[in-house]
């Protein structure tokens, strides 16, 4: 084949590769697949089936599989890139799509055959060798983070360790390659409990990973939120906003924003602001917090109910009852859901409502969640709820009737709060008063 033929025909298997793109841009993914099967036809048969024309159709044959979920034919089109480069014989390419093998591998849980892809890689690099140093540092990088992913951090430190001492012998020196394994060592220290030792890591390596020139991460969102924690809770809140703010921007931005961790991540700077008391700000990121929390889960989840409790203890004290009884009267509609089985939750999101509803006056609502609450036994007895009717009598100019729940309630407080509950003391001091009357 002359000069020329090879590049009219790599200029047409270009255009029908470029054509599939489109289609797949476009969401039109038979119409991607039929381009890219012709595309790959066309380079066996004028380009010869070990071209890197081949490669390149099978590489975006195996993406159109992975988004439409077909594994079987997403391997084997990777594990045929495998085999082109084998009989190439270059190191660094053949590492190249083993990674790929490895990463498929494991995300269609075959863990045992990831493994061993990964280690064929590594075994095919010599680390005196300048030019496999970098492919066999990614190697390590992933290898260890799929070790991390399946909870075998002491078998990836090591790897972190290797990665990093190919960096010494760099040059120039890889610095965000670096970084990266400075992160995920920190990582695996504190899955394995050496806090002391991961977080001079993290220091050192966040700020460089969280550069306007990389891109968005999960994993140093998630990173950036166990120092901010840290921080937190050695009283350096200041840091530890810094550090909320980083992991909010690395979580929420990118091609997959992750809303569980978003959500976890706001309601912790929620309770970092308190501690500062800055409480409107904790409201805004709560409330943030809240809507996170749905995009990843069910109104009726925990977690978005955590989210909307600690909201709700930041305004009852606040005296916000309004503002309450939105965010209770949500949580109760989704504690009706039929795969919500805690009763005790259930009661006290009852009780919540109905206390706050006692001190807007809403007295039939507030009777109404305080008599549901009841129906759900509790430890205590129901002994808050039961105080809280008394509260609504009392308010209501009912005496007797108040005298009566009040007398109820305290020796059930007292039974299993003490006698020396606050709510105990406040029963007494009203029964005295209303005794009084």
């Amino acid at each position: 084949m002359g000069e020329s033929d090879r590049t009219s025909h790599q200029a047409e298997f270009q255009e029908r590769l470029q054509t599939g793109d489109r289609h797949r841009e476009a969401n039109e993914m038979e119409h991607a697949r039929a381009e890219y099967l012709q595309a790959l036809a066309y380079a066996e048969t004028h380009l010869g089936e070990e071209s890197p024309e081949v490669d390149r159709a099978c590489l975006a044959l195996a993406s159109l599989h992975s988004a439409l979920d077909e594994p079987a034919e997403e391997l084997a089109a990777l594990e045929r890139r495998v085999q082109i480069r084998r009989r190439k014989g270059d190191v660094t390419e053949i590492v190249d799509a083993l990674q790929d093998v490895a990463q498929c591998l494991s995300d269609q849980a075959k863990p045992d055959e990831a493994r061993a892809a990964y280690v064929e890689a590594i075994a095919l690099c010599d680390e005196s060798a300048e030019g496999h140093r970098a492919i066999l540092r990614s190697t390590l990088l992933y290898f260890g983070n799929f070790l991390l992913r399946g909870d075998l951090p002491a078998e990836a430190l090591p790897r972190f360790e290797q990665g990093l001492r190919l960096c010494r012998q760099e040059q120039p020196f890889p610095a965000f390659g670096a970084a990266r394994l400075l992160l995920h060592r920190g990582e695996a220290l504190l899955a394995l409990r050496r806090e002391d030792e991961a977080v001079p890591l993290l220091e050192q390596a966040l700020p460089l990973l969280c550069h306007r020139s990389q891109r968005p991460s999960t994993a140093v969102g998630k990173l950036s939120y166990y120092l901010a924690n840290h921080y937190q809770r050695l009283g350096r809140f200041t840091e530890a906003d810094r550090a909320y703010a980083t992991a909010t921007l690395q979580t929420a931005t990118g091609e997959k924003p992750n809303f569980h961790n978003l959500a976890y991540i706001l309601q912790a700077w929620g309770a970092n602001d308190l501690k500062q008391q800055r409480t409107d700000r904790a409201v805004r990121h709560l409330r943030r917090g809240i809507k996170a929390a749905l995009r990843a889960h069910a109104p009726h989840d925990a977690d978005v109910l955590s989210i909307q409790q600690d909201l709700v203890n930041l305004y009852i004290p606040a005296k916000r009852y309004a503002e309450a009884e939105t965010v209770l009267t949500e949580m109760v509609a989704s504690c009706q859901h039929p795969d919500f089985s805690d009763g005790a939750a259930r009661e006290r999101f009852h009780n919540n409502l109905g206390f706050v509803q006692v001190h807007l006056e809403e007295f039939p609502k507030a009777e109404l969640n305080l008599r549901r609450a009841l129906a759900e036994p509790t430890k205590d007895e129901n002994c808050f709820v039961i105080k809280n009717l008394g509260l609504m009598y009392q308010k209501m100019g009912y005496i007797a009737e108040a005298i009566r729940e009040y007398e109820r309630a305290l020796p059930l407080f007292e039974k299993h709060h003490g006698a020396d509950h606050p709510v105990a003391a406040f029963i007494r001091e009203a029964l005295a008063e209303l005794r009084q009357a």
